[in-house]
């Protein structure tokens, strides 16, 4: 049975290792995805959540005005992890139409999941989406959501975690079933009410989570395990003598002269260590955080049409992340 009391207000609970059933709409029920370049966009930023902050999802579903994501949060800051999927989905978005202004309704809902008790269910309640919606009879035969990896893991990206869900059940075979078997009548109950509670589980388990509450902050948007990312030192050390160069060499730049491994340093910074930009435009001695941002953004660029310059920074990345 799901225990959903009720709380004085939707807490965002944030802390490593929480898992969230996350979903927002379209403002005005506008749709968020008009075509396929929408659907794809979105999922490369899921790509780049993963490859930021490590973020692992169990399920997706994106469902023209509104999507749903299960996903879990190694660092406890799904705060910002959200405001970069949500913010910068709406930045390709708008560009790709030629508009500008908010695209989702406002603030996402999360809901933080009991994984040991209801995570199985709450896959299969994304997975069905599409089915209730009468967009197809099979959820296989939804191309925008995760179920058909779910049937070819093989196929699956890096950043979905089946593995999970899939030690609960035999085989493919049987998992799928379960997903036709259709959502216990208490789940379906749960996702009617209008206002939900932000917790999906027992009170046991609610206990528990109030308990990592107090020890943690509530939607802090700088909260973060600076244990599991390297330090800027690590990675300008990696970076020097992956590309022959003194480590000072990073740091100074000389107008019309390209410094590829500072702008790569830059970038993995950014990436790896989760700074400002005003803050890594001072590690590099630069008066203009924008420089900065202008930087990242030609080396985003650059790996996407360059498949050796990706490998490259691709090595950095790696070497940096290995363990000390």
């Amino acid at each position: 049975m799901v225990v959903a009391g009720a709380m004085a207000r939707p807490l965002r609970i944030q802390y490593p290792g929480a898992v969230y059933h996350v979903m927002n709409r379209g403002g005005s029920r506008q749709k968020v995805f008009l075509d396929k370049q929408d659907y794809e966009a979105f999922l490369k930023t899921v790509g780049e959540i993963h490859d930021r902050w490590g973020v692992e999802l169990f399920a997706y579903c994106l469902m023209g005005n509104h999507y749903h994501v299960c996903l879990r949060t190694p660092e406890g800051n799904l705060s910002r992890v959200m405001r970069h999927l949500d913010g910068l989905y709406t930045q390709r978005c708008n560009r790709m139409h030629h508009r500008d202004g908010a695209l989702f309704r406002g603030r996402y809902k999360a809901i933080m999941v009991d994984k040991d008790a209801y995570l199985a269910q709450v896959v299969r309640y994304i997975h069905l989406n599409p089915v209730e919606a009468g967009l197809v009879r099979e959820p296989q035969a939804y191309g925008w959501s995760s179920h058909r990896f779910y049937l070819r893991p093989k196929e699956a990206p890096k950043w979905l975690r089946i593995e999970e869900v899939m030690g609960e059940f035999s085989d493919t075979r049987a998992f799928h079933e379960f997903v036709l078997e259709g959502n216990e009548d208490g789940l379906e109950d749960f996702y009617k009410k209008g206002r939900q509670s932000p917790v999906l589980g027992d009170e046991d388990f609610r206990e528990r989570i109030v308990g990592k509450s107090a020890r943690v902050d509530l939607e802090h948007p700088r909260y973060e395990r600076v244990a599991v990312r390297p330090s800027v030192d690590r990675v300008l050390k990696i970076l020097a003598r992956m590309y022959g160069v003194e480590a000072r060499d990073l740091m100074k730049g000389k107008r019309g002269e390209d410094n590829e491994a500072r702008k790569v340093g830059m970038y993995l910074v950014k990436e790896l260590c989760d700074l400002r930009l005003r803050e890594i435009a001072e590690r590099f001695g630069t008066g203009s955080y924008g420089a900065v941002g202008w930087a990242c953004h030609g080396v985003t660029s650059r790996m996407e049409s360059d498949a050796k310059f990706r490998e490259r920074v691709a090595s950095v990345r790696r070497a940096c992340q290995q363990k000390i």
